[in-house]
C-alpha cells in the first residue's frame, strides 16, 4: 500500500507544473525566497515558474527557480486586455497548480483566468471565488518576520511542515561580476555601501546628512570607499548624499561612487556584495544586500522590524526611541523622532562592528 502512493507522489511530481505568483516589491520578493527555495529543494521534480512583474525578473533568475515569465500590466481598460493576454499565455503551458504569494484581488485573477486547475493563495481582498484553496492568516506567525508567513503559505500548499532553512543565496551571472569588479579596482579594497533612499516614502529615510557623516568618518578614520546604491526613485537622495561628501572632500571622487539608478538588480546585488557592510534604511536595497551576503546596519523608524527585518545573521538594526513607533505611516505627520533619535555615533559604532 506504502508503495503504491509512493508511486503516485513520484508521478504526481513528475507531471507537476508549478506556477507561483510573485510579490511586487523587492524586498518582499526577497523575504519570499526561502518559501519558494524550500519548494524548489522538496518538490525536485516539479518544474516551478515564477510570474513576476518585468521590473523583478532579474531578481529571480539568481535564484533556483526553473523560469521566469515577466509581465507588465497597464492602467485602466487596457490592463484588462494585457491581463488577458497574459492568462491566455499561461493556459497554453499547461500549469497544473498556482500558488499565489501576494494577498490582493489582481494578484489571483490571472491565474484564475487562466484556468489552472488548483490555485491557492491567503483568504484576503474578497478573493475566495478566484481560489481553490484559501489559507487563513496564521495567527501565530504574527509579530514574526514576513518571510516564515511565506514559509506557511508552502506548507499549506505542499500539505506539508518545513523543516530546513532554505534561505539560500543569489547565483550572480559571472559576466555581470567580471564587470563590476571591474569598475570597483578604482576605489579603496574596503568599501562601505551606502543605502540612503526608499520607496516607500520618506518616513523611512535617516537623514541624509547623517549617511554622509557616517560615509566621511568611514575613510577618514579607516580608509574606506564609499558606494551609494539605490533605485532610479532614489537617484535625486543619493546624488544629495554625493554632494554632501564631495562638498566636505575634494578628493571624494577617488573613493566615493555613486550608481544609484544605473544598475539592474543583478549589477546592484554584485555591486552590494563588494562592501563589508551596507549601511541603509528598510529597503528592498537592504533586502538584496542581507541575500547577496553582505551584512547590513539598517536604521528602522515607522516600519515594523519583526516583520521586515533582513534575512540571515550579523546584521544590525538600529532604532531610535519613539512611543509611536513602528506606525507603519508613508510620511510622518509630527517630528520624525524615530530617525532624528539614530544618531551617527550609534550607526557608527555599528559599523566599526562589521569591519574585517
Amino acid at each position: 500500500m506504502a508503495r503504491a502512493a509512493d508511486d503516485h507522489d513520484l508521478r504526481f511530481e513528475i507531471e507537476e507544473k508549478i506556477l507561483i505568483r510573485a510579490p511586487n516589491w523587492l524586498g518582499d520578493n526577497v523575504l519570499a525566497l526561502p518559501a519558494v527555495a524550500a519548494l524548489c529543494h522538496m518538490r525536485p521534480a516539479a518544474r516551478v515558474t515564477m510570474l513576476v512583474r518585468d521590473t523583478m525578473a532579474d531578481f529571480w533568475r539568481m535564484t533556483p527557480a526553473h523560469d521566469v515569465i515577466p509581465f507588465r500590466v497597464r492602467r485602466g481598460p487596457a490592463g484588462l486586455a494585457d491581463r488577458w493576454r497574459l492568462a491566455r499565455d499561461l493556459r497554453q503551458r499547461d500549469f497544473t497548480r498556482a500558488l499565489v504569494l501576494p494577498n490582493s484581488f489582481d494578484s489571483a485573477l490571472v491565474p484564475w483566468l487562466a484556468r489552472i486547475p488548483q490555485r491557492v493563495g491567503w483568504a484576503s481582498d474578497a478573493r475566495g471565488v478566484l481560489l481553490t484553496q484559501r489559507v487563513p492568516r496564521p495567527e501565530h506567525r504574527r509579530g514574526q518576520n514576513q518571510s516564515l508567513g511565506y514559509v506557511y503559505l508552502i506548507e499549506q500548499f505542499l500539505g506539508e511542515r518545513v523543516t530546513d532553512s532554505h534561505a539560500g543565496g543569489l547565483n550572480i551571472e559571472p559576466t555581470v561580476i567580471g564587470a563590476v569588479q571591474a569598475r570597483r579596482a578604482a576605489l579603496p579594497a574596503l568599501l562601505l555601501g551606502l543605502n540612503p533612499g526608499a520607496t516607500y516614502g520618506a518616513a523611512k529615510c535617516w537623514l541624509p546628512e547623517r549617511f554622509a557623516e557616517v560615509a566621511m568618518r568611514a575613510h577618514a578614520e579607516q580608509g574606506a570607499g564609499v558606494l551609494i546604491v539605490g533605485g532610479p526613485g532614489d537617484a535625486r537622495v543619493c546624488a544629495g548624499v554625493a554632494h554632501m561628501i564631495a562638498r566636505h572632500a575634494p578628493d571624494a571622487a577617488t573613493w566615493c561612487l555613486n550608481v544609484a539608478g544605473q544598475t539592474n538588480i543583478c549589477e546592484l546585488a554584485a555591486w552590494l556584495r563588494q562592501c563589508f557592510c551596507v549601511v541603509t534604511n528598510d529597503t528592498g536595497g537592504m533586502h538584496l544586500a542581507a541575500v547577496a551576503g553582505t551584512r547590513v546596519v539598517a536604521v528602522f523608524g515607522p516600519t515594523d522590524w519583526r516583520e521586515t527585518a533582513p534575512l540571515g545573521e550579523g546584521h544590525v538594526l538600529v532604532r531610535g526611541a519613539a512611543d509611536c513607533a513602528p506606525c507603519c505611516k508613508r510620511e510622518c505627520a509630527t517630528d520624525h523622532r524615530c530617525m532624528t533619535a539614530v544618531t551617527v555615533a550609534q550607526v557608527w559604532q555599528a559599523v566599526q562592528g562589521m569591519l574585517p
